[in-house]
Parts: structure tokens; C-alpha cells; sequence
């Protein structure tokens, strides 16, 4: 059994669960007469310290992190953790049982498969990696070495997701071929430095660079701000899609795109590198008895289309999916559906998935069971390349076709970003 066979038959099995508490005890029992996992984190500041707060139930062993001054916090909170500035020397502890990889997306790859390579299970922060080529290359390694890996789209975990995943399942709506997706974020306006800025004391800033080409230190692109730079991060899009696009792949079953078409606008001054307006239709293929699906991305305005400014019956973010019967948007909380006057009174079907443990807790108690999770690289692989093909299409200019078995579009000047050159002394 493959580990996309694995992860639904945990999901079915997991169902029968639904009808009594929704949560296990039996599971919360089993989790706690397990050791506890030694556990190491790349990566401390941002979704570092919340990916940190996820894995308090087990031993803080060793802490990484390329900027002292971001480690501070999680360094005085675990005294007794050791402490590395390149994670290569936190890999090299023999203690560690499995390790968090919460850095930026361009050392996602390098990182994650370092661990895996060590033999270790990863949970690594979405969208997996910066570029295609890594992605898949993340997924082979983990599926090859059966390792426990989970990737951090965190609200996967949420209720409101089950619900409507068992909505749809469930064929309220109808067939679906069409969906929406809109997030109403715009990246962060950045001005780079018109002198040279030197780098702050405790910060690697070589080691932060990576595999990327070297460029001189700017604090403009430098944190949180590296996902508005190309060389860095993928915008708003490989930033937040795999969360939205995330219930979609899973109430539609769906994998990989035939193909992608992505199209820009710019609306800010600033020297960010990406666009502040994405608009990426997708086509996916008919499966068994599904119909295809045509899905649209949107970021920067607040309902399905460029012009929306208000937000689209009361969701400035959300998921529309038009069915034959009916349709329904939903956001991380919430969902309606459409028309309200047909639906008034609704009873929403069985529950079937149930409730989540936690979203960490999920990978941890996978690791101590010999389980699956329910973001496993090989599901969540899919959705991080599906939507990094995205930019793909966007960064060349080009519709796209994909041919998934081959890992090509057949553009010469569309493959050209599926991976990014490093840098000497880098490697995969």
C-alpha cells in the first residue's frame, strides 16, 4: 500500500470514530505511554515560534536558527536545548528523533532532504520548497524511505475544512466542475537600500542566502519580507494557495493541473520583485467518474474576479465551488451556501472525518505509531507543485501544459523555472 492508498485508508478507517467523540481517547492514551520525541527546530522566529509552541508536548533538544536574535526567545524558553546557527550540525546530532524546518522557501529543499536523508521525519512548513523540481524531488526521497512527513498547512487540521470536505462528498452540491478561490492579500511594499546596509552582528547572512546566488545583505528582503523577492519566495500566492487550494485538492480528490495559465498586475510602488494581482486558471483531468475542474486562482482582491473590493458575500477570502445543485464558499471558519432560500434550514450530512488531534500532533503521534498523516508529502506534494506551476506560468509568460510522469511542460523557456540554479558548493 502506497502512502496515498495509507493516508485514505486512515481517513475511512478514522471515520467510524465520527459517530461517538470526535476526538479518540483511545488515541490520546496511546500517544501518551509513547516516549517522548527528541525533537529539533530549523528555523525559531514567525511560523517558527508557532511550529515550536505545536511540538511542546515532547523534548526540545536541540535549536536552530541562522539570526541570534530571532533564536533569543526560544532559546531562553529551552535553556537546555543546544543551539546551531547551520542546521547542519543540528542534522548531525545522533539524539534526534525528527526535525521541524520552519525557514524561508528557498532552503526549504535542502534542509528537509538533509533530513531525510539522516533517516529522520520531517514536518516541514508549505509550500514545501521554492521551486517544482524540489518539490518532487522531496516527494521521491520521502516516499522511497517510508518517513513520517507532514507539511504545515495548519488549517487542514480546523473543523469548518471536514465539514465542508463532507458536504461536497457527500453530493449536496452536485457535480462540481467550477471553482473560485480569492485571497485578499497584497505583498508588502519593500525599497531596497540605496547604500550599502551592513549585516547585523549574530546574523549568518551567507548561510541565510543558501543556495541563492549572493547579493548584498538589504533588510528589505531579508525575514519575513524574502517571499516578495523571486529568488526568494513566490509571493502571495506560493505563500497562502496551498492553504485555500488545499480543500479543494481534498474535497475534489484532485492531483496534478493539464494545465496552468497565470497572468499579472501591478498596483504598488516598491522594488518587491513579484505581482501584487495574480490571476492562475488551472485544468484539471476527469477522474473515474468526477468531472474535470477548472479552478481560479485570485490574490489581491476580495471576491472572484479583478474587480471585487468588497468583500464577496461577507468573504474577503474564500472558496466558491459551483455545483449543478447548488454552491458554497467557504474561508477558514465558515461557509454558506448558495442560494441561501434552497438551503435555508439546511442539515448538514453525517459526520465522517473526524476532528483533528492537532495539526502537529497528528505528525508526532504518526511517528510514535507508525501512521499516516493527513499532509503527507505525497498528498501535499501535489498541492505544493500544483500550485508553484502556477508561478511557473506566470514568471514565463506562457500557458502551460504539464506532463506530470515526464516533470516537464515541453516550453523550453517555461522549464527554465521549475528549478533555480545554486550557487557553488550547493546541492540537492
Amino acid at each position: 500500500m502506497n502512502i496515498r492508498e495509507q493516508r485514505r485508508s486512515f481517513i475511512k478507517k478514522s471515520s467510524t470514530l465520527a459517530a461517538g467523540l470526535m476526538v479518540a481517547p483511545g488515541i490520546i492514551r496511546a500517544q501518551e505511554n509513547k516516549p517522548k520525541l527528541n525533537i529539533g527546530l530549523i528555523g525559531l522566529s514567525g511560523k517558527g515560534a508557532s511550529n515550536l509552541a505545536g511540538v511542546l508536548s515532547e523534548n526540545i533538544v536541540a535549536l536552530c536558527d541562522v539570526d541570534e536574535n530571532n533564536a533569543a526567545k526560544a532559546r531562553s524558553a529551552h535553556p537546555k536545548a543546544k543551539f546551531f546557527q547551520d542546521y547542519r550540525k543540528l542534522i548531525d546530532l545522533k539524539e534526534l528523533d525528527a526535525i521541524v524546518v520552519s525557514t524561508p522557501d528557498h532552503v526549504h529543499a535542502v534542509q528537509a532532504i538533509a533530513v531525510m536523508q539522516s533517516g529522520r521525519p520531517v514536518y516541514c512548513e508549505k509550500p514545501l520548497a521554492h521551486s517544482v523540481l524540489e518539490v518532487r524531488k522531496m516527494v521521491k526521497i520521502a516516499n522511497e524511505k517510508g518517513l513520517v512527513t507532514q507539511m504545515g498547512t495548519q488549517i487542514h487540521a480546523g473543523n469548518n475544512y471536514r465539514r465542508v470536505v463532507e458536504i461536497i462528498q457527500a453530493g449536496v452540491l452536485g457535480e462540481i466542475s467550477r471553482v473560485q478561490v480569492w485571497v485578499n492579500s497584497l505583498p508588502n511594499i519593500r525599497t531596497l537600500s540605496k547604500t550599502p546596509v551592513p549585516v547585523p552582528a549574530g546574523f549568518d547572512y551567507d548561510l541565510w542566502l543558501g543556495p541563492v546566488a549572493h547579493r548584498p545583505y538589504d533588510p528589505a528582503f531579508t525575514h519575513f519580507n524574502w517571499r516578495y523577492f523571486w529568488e526568494f519566495g513566490g509571493g502571495v500566492f506560493a505563500d497562502m494557495a496551498c492553504h485555500y487550494m488545499d480543500l479543494v485538492h481534498w474535497s475534489l480528490d484532485l492531483r496534478k493541473p493539464l494545465t496552468v495559465e497565470a497572468i499579472s498586475k501591478r498596483i504598488q510602488a516598491g522594488d518587491q520583485t513579484v505581482p501584487d494581482l495574480v490571476k492562475a486558471d488551472y485544468n484539471y483531468p476527469v477522474r473515474g467518474k468526477k468531472p474535470a475542474v477548472h479552478l481560479t486562482w485570485y490574490n489581491g482582491v476580495k471576491g472572484p474576479g479583478w474587480d471585487h473590493v468588497e468583500p464577496y458575500h461577507g468573504f474577503a477570502s474564500g472558496i466558491l465551488f459551483e455545483g449543478t445543485k447548488g454552491q458554497l464558499i467557504a474561508d477558514y471558519s465558515k461557509y454558506k451556501l448558495l442560494p441561501e432560500d434552497k438551503f435555508k434550514g439546511f442539515t448538514p450530512p453525517p459526520a465522517t472525518i473526524p476532528n483533528s488531534i492537532g495539526h502537529h500532533q497528528e505528525w508526532v503521534d504518526a511517528i510514535k505509531n507508525k501512521k499516516v498523516t493527513t499532509c503527507n508529502f505525497d498528498y501535499s506534494g501535489a498541492l505544493a507543485e500544483t500550485v508553484l506551476l502556477g508561478n511557473v506560468s506566470l514568471r514565463s509568460g506562457a500557458k502551460i501544459s504539464w506532463d506530470d510522469a515526464k516533470g516537464t511542460t515541453g516550453n523550453k523557456d517555461a522549464d527554465k523555472f521549475l528549478f533555480r540554479e545554486y550557487r557553488k558548493g550547493w546541492t540537492l
